[in-house]
């Protein structure tokens, strides 16, 4: 027995987007009519599912191979009907480059503050329940070629100090030796583990802050005058903007890149995902001359 894709879609944008009341928004529909259909596919597909600290899983069975076959053939549904809406998500960094005029129809970007882990990503990937992801490099190394990853753009970072920081008494004299001095906050810890071996190796000292909310968590930071923070181009949060950029980068070159099962390569819809990307990435090359270039 099979589900509608309106009835699946609302168990899976709910996984996607850990809570009912997100995918209520993501797909218009109200709440109570999200849960009916979630217990449709429960009862459907015989299938349970929990939260787990903060994010949704199914308790497999052989019923889930089922559902599985379903969403597949949904996604086929979606990047083949014009009215059909397709699931994009991004890294927390990229995202915010990612607005809604940038992100149009058939493609709507999940309605979250963004995911920081690569695995995840790719678990949402292959069971079908996104359509596409953009992709932070070099974090995303271990696709198959079920996979591809379409280079869109090279990026650099440059170190950031506040306003009041003794690094800054340095002027324009300020070395990588400098900066090494101090501690580079780099998200919390597990985050990024194969860029952040990369800046140790280059002699810096990383710092890996807690899990809890963010802004609380770099108001102390700020307060406390030994932290360094990297920028990247096109920042956007209050603490960024407010940050002085150093008149030196991080010697790595970051990439994003848009990660896409390979069978969807020759679709319309991702055609046009590109060529809005490719025009955002533009704007944003010649607004950040020397931080970014786009690759499309």
């Amino acid at each position: 027995m099979a589900v509608s894709i309106e009835e699946l879609s609302c168990l899976d944008c709910t996984i996607w987007l850990k809570s009912q009341s997100k995918a209520s928004e993501f797909l218009r529909i109200s709440q109570p009519v999200v849960s009916r259909n979630i217990k449709k596919v429960s009862d459907t597909f015989n299938i349970s599912y929990f939260k787990d600290d903060g994010e949704y899983e199914i308790i497999h069975d052989p019923a889930s191979v089922r559902l599985n076959i379903q969403r597949k053939m949904h996604q086929e549904m979606r990047f083949e009907d014009k009215k059909l809406i397709l699931r994009l998500d991004a890294f927390k960094r990229i995202k915010s480059h990612l607005t809604t005029d940038v992100i149009k129809s058939p493609w709507q970007m999940g309605v979250t503050s963004g995911i920081e882990n690569p695995f995840l990503f790719e678990k949402l990937l292959n069971l079908s329940i996104i359509d596409a992801w953009m992709s932070f490099w070099p974090e995303t190394t271990s696709l198959d070629s079920t996979y591809t990853a379409i280079p869109v753009s090279r990026y650099v970072a440059y170190i950031g100090a506040a306003k009041n920081h003794p690094i800054l008494s340095l002027s324009n004299k300020i070395s990588i030796k400098d900066a090494c001095d101090y501690p580079l906050y780099f998200g919390s810890a597990g985050d990024f583990p194969i860029t952040s071996k990369s800046i140790e190796s280059c002699g810096f000292k990383l710092y890996r802050g807690k899990r809890m909310n963010r802004l609380v968590y770099l108001t102390g930071l700020f307060t406390n005058k030994n932290y360094l923070f990297p920028i990247f181009p096109g920042a956007g949060t209050q603490f960024e903007r407010e940050l002085v950029a150093l008149p030196i980068k991080i010697p790595i070159e970051f990439e994003s890149r848009l990660v896409i099962k390979t069978q969807f390569l020759n679709s319309s819809k991702l055609d046009l995902l590109l060529q809005n990307i490719k025009t955002s990435h533009k704007n944003m090359a010649s607004k950040y001359p020397g931080w970014i270039k786009s690759l499309l």
